[in-house]
């Protein structure tokens, strides 16, 4: 095969599965494979703002608990 087919090959498989190569770096450079995926939705700004001060205040990691509720809804 010549040089220029395999890369056109290499940057389409590279590109179709962007996020297992990150995930591949991700493990070269710390040695630990990702079990989290980040997620964008939209609330409304006061909810977001009062539970940011309420996890704050009492020293609560925001996503825990989202993931927490989560499972809870899940699991019921």
């Amino acid at each position: 095969m010549p040089s220029n087919k395999f890369l056109k090959l290499a940057r389409k498989i590279a590109e179709r599965d962007k996020d297992i190569f990150d995930s591949l770096i991700e493990f070269e450079r710390t040695k630990r494979m990702r079990s989290k995926t980040r997620l964008n939705f939209t609330i409304d700004k006061g909810v977001a703002s009062n539970f940011k001060k309420y996890c704050r205040g009492k020293g609560f990691n925001m996503s825990a608990k989202i993931e927490k509720a989560m499972n809870e809804m899940i699991e019921s």
